[in-house]
Parts: C-alpha cells; structure tokens; sequence
C-alpha cells in the first residue's frame, strides 16, 4: 500500500517488478505456506518441513529451483521481508525469512552453482532458533541497504547461541563459540566431545554416507 512506498524496499522494489520477480515472489510464498502448514504436524522437524515446501513446490515452479538467477530472486524477496519484519519488531517472522533464504543460498551452492557438498542444517538451524545478534547480522550483511544498521548496534554484544545435536544434552543451546563439528561430515555440532560421543552410534549412518559424499567431491574439485 502507500504506506510501503515509504519504506526502503530492502533490495526487492515491489513498485517496480518484472514478471521474473512476481513468478519468484510466487514461489517464495508458495514454499512459505507449504513450511507452516507442514510444521503444524509436532513430529515434524525443521529439515522434514523444509523438504517438504521443497517437493510440494518442485513441478510448479521448477523454473525457479533450476535457474540460479531466479532463485537469487526468492532469496532477495525473503532477505528484503524478513529485514522489515525486524524493523517491525517480529523477530519470529525474520526468522522464518532467515531459514528460508539460508535454504534457498544451501540448495543453490550445493546444486545449481556445485561449489559445496551438502546442505548444512546447522547453518539452517541457526537462524531458525536465531538470536537476536545472529538474526540482525545475517540479514544486514545480505541487504543492499543500512536499513538494520542501528539496530545491529542495539543487538552486536548479545553473545551468539549455537546448537547441541545430542538430543540427551541438558544444554540444547551453547555459547557457539564453544560449539564444534563433526570433523568428518561438518553436518553437525555439538557443545562437547563427551556429546559428539554419546551421539556417536546414531549420527554414525548419517556421517558416513557424508563423508563418501565429500570425498567425492573433493577428489572431483581437485581433478578438475
């Protein structure tokens, strides 16, 4: 309305919109809608939903999955909302941008560009359960504008939370300059090797098949 014609548009014009960027703003929504109607099922994790707005998505906008240049679009639609969702103070919304954009960046590197190996769901899940320091700068440093700069001064000293995979850890969340990796897949992180190991046995499969999957593509990019 008029009152958005006041506002920085963030890097994504609404007033000014070829037919490339109304389709991908299309598909950003539709993937949006699919997520939160997915995530209504409690059984239902994060990746499960993602995967979920993914396939539902895949044959009507296939376009858009299949064309780098498009999916940058989505990208910018989600960075440019979820940057005025902060301003606005809904912090859960920006969120939900956040994952969003992060999964459209992950699919588009491992994909369409082949520059990484697997999608990281701890970078996912990172701004998923955002704090407000982790929130402001992910999309401060993607936006084309200053718009979120006074208000990454308010949140830059908020100690950045990371992610315990262990599901029996009493700490689910940790200072994540504390966190660290699995050395081998680098597709999860824990706050402790006593919690790497205690996880072991289940993350094993997972890791394994990661693994195989990043030294074939190591050895590809070294013979390339």
């Amino acid at each position: 309305g008029n009152n958005y014609k006041n506002k920085c548009p963030h890097g994504f014009d609404i007033d000014r919109l070829s037919m490339a960027d109304i389709i991908c703003a299309d598909f950003a929504d539709a993937f949006k809608n699919i997520f939160h109607e997915t995530c209504k099922d409690i059984r239902m994790k994060v990746p499960d939903c993602l995967q979920s707005a993914h396939n539902a998505t895949l044959d009507r906008f296939a376009d858009v999955w299949n064309d780098s240049i498009k999916m940058e679009i989505a990208i910018s639609f989600n960075l440019s909302n979820g940057t005025q969702r902060i301003l606005e103070g809904e912090y859960d919304h920006a969120r939900d941008c956040a994952v969003f954009a992060r999964y459209m960046e992950q699919y588009t590197a491992v994909v369409l560009h082949q520059t990484q190996v697997v999608m990281s769901m701890p970078k996912i899940n990172e701004v998923y359960d955002a704090d407000s320091h982790t929130l402001v700068k992910f999309f401060r440093k993607r936006i084309p504008c200053c718009c979120l700069d006074e208000k990454y001064e308010e949140v830059k000293d908020v100690t950045k939370m990371g992610y315990c995979y262990n599901p029996q850890c009493n700490n689910k969340y940790v200072e994540r300059s504390k966190t660290m990796y699995c050395d081998r897949c680098r597709s999860v992180t824990y706050c402790s090797p006593e919690c790497q190991e205690a996880h072991w046995s289940t993350h094993m499969p997972v890791c394994n098949t990661k693994a195989a999957v990043k030294a074939k593509f190591d050895t590809k990019q070294q013979n390339a």
